[in-house]
């Protein structure tokens, strides 16, 4: 009897993840993904609001 005639009976179980699982694994994903965004959004408001304008006739330079 050949090999490849038993493989069928030696199929690969994979089993689904509980319930639990899946649910802590997307709260996980969101912390991640909010975490990100504030720092993204945080980095973005630095940058914008650094010195205030300067008024049109002084300027640094001179």
């Amino acid at each position: 009897m050949p090999v490849s005639e038993k493989s069928p009976e030696r199929k690969l179980r994979i089993s689904a993840p509980g319930e639990n699982t899946l649910l802590a694994t997307i709260a996980i994903c969101v912390v991640i993904f909010h975490i990100l965004a504030a720092t993204m959004l945080t980095s973005t408001r630095q940058g914008d609001a650094g010195a205030p304008p300067e008024p049109p006739g002084l300027s640094s330079g001179d």
